[in-house]
């Protein structure tokens, strides 16, 4: 009798023993929904905006020193600098999938690649480009309907304010020079992104001719374009940066120095970071470019005179 009582005892500790194991093998519940989908990892300040559009903050395990907004993403562990991942720390994240913009080939993409991590690049030029991406993520993090969600929701909050000026003709644009550094001169040219937020918030770049996206120009020329606007690529409050264009030489008689048009208070994330807040930086520059007085007597109206040039020469 006591044989066949010993054999009973083993086999519940041994039953015991294997439910101990598998509760501290596996993770809880609460844990696996945070961790719904692939583990990933975002290299750029754009893609980790997008990540947190679709909804997938939680499955992020790695993001770089400047991905700074939504305030959720400094709660996650840093793998490396903006561009220069650390890899090992990378690695030991543990990531499914890491999301890149622009991450050119090197021994950082060859280490992801000999680990098995997928990798997934979204480089982008342009808001097709952005709502392309957002389906692309969608879809490699296993959530395609919410990629094409936020990529309509945000093409139809886009369309909102740009459908006002899509007929708006070039005499009647406010002509914008963006100047995105100020130590060599740069502005955006015709292939940039903010080429078309600009365009979107119903002004004409007038560096769109550039045949490159950013290039240096010399100052002369931007006395020779006398835009209407000059939209600084930085933040500057308002009286300051329009004395310190005006003590550029010549710079004073600038239509949009005379005309007190200096922009300086977007904050740049909102203009030159091609993720989903472009679109609220087109509607901050939009407000700008066409205020309400103005849109009331005609939206896009140039400077007295100015506008009779333009379409005299356009003709």
């Amino acid at each position: 009798m006591r044989r066949p009582l010993l054999y009973a005892a083993a086999a519940l500790a041994a039953a015991a023993g294997v439910l101990f194991f598998l509760r501290a093998g596996r993770p809880s519940s609460r844990g696996a929904e945070r961790r719904a989908g692939p583990r990933i990892v975002s290299l750029a300040p754009n893609v980790t905006e997008m990540v947190f559009l679709l909804g997938l903050g939680d499955a992020l395990v790695g993001v770089t020193d400047a991905c700074n907004h939504p305030p959720a993403a400094k709660r996650v562990p840093v793998v490396g600098n903006f561009g220069r991942p650390n890899v090992e720390v990378l690695l030991a994240a543990r990531p499914d999938l890491v999301v890149t913009s622009g991450l050119r080939p090197g021994p950082a993409t060859d280490a992801m690649h000999n680990a098995g991590v997928r990798i997934l690049d979204l480089e982008m030029h342009s808001f097709d480009d952005l709502f392309a991406g957002l389906r692309r993520l969608g879809a490699a993090a296993g959530a395609p309907e919410k990629g094409e969600a936020a990529a309509a929701r945000l093409a139809a909050d886009l369309e909102n304010v740009s459908g006002r000026y899509a007929t708006l003709p070039a005499a009647r644009r406010p002509r914008v020079f963006v100047e995105i550094g100020e130590a060599p001169l740069t502005t955006a040219g015709g292939p940039s992104f903010m080429d078309e937020v600009i365009r979107r918030a119903g002004g004409v770049n007038v560096a769109h001719e550039l045949a490159k996206a950013y290039v240096r120009v010399n100052p002369e020329m931007v006395v020779a374009w006398d835009p209407d606007v000059v939209l600084l690529g930085r933040m500057a409050p308002h009286g300051d940066a329009r004395t310190m264009l005006a003590g550029r030489i010549g710079w004073g008689k600038i239509a949009a120095v005379q005309n007190d048009r200096v922009i300086g208070d977007i904050h740049p994330d909102l203009l030159l970071r091609p993720g989903p807040r472009l679109v609220e930086g087109v509607k901050a520059l939009a407000a700008r470019l066409h205020p309400p007085h103005q849109t009331r007597h005609g939206a896009g109206q140039a400077p007295e005179g100015k506008a009779e040039r333009r379409e005299a020469g356009a003709r």
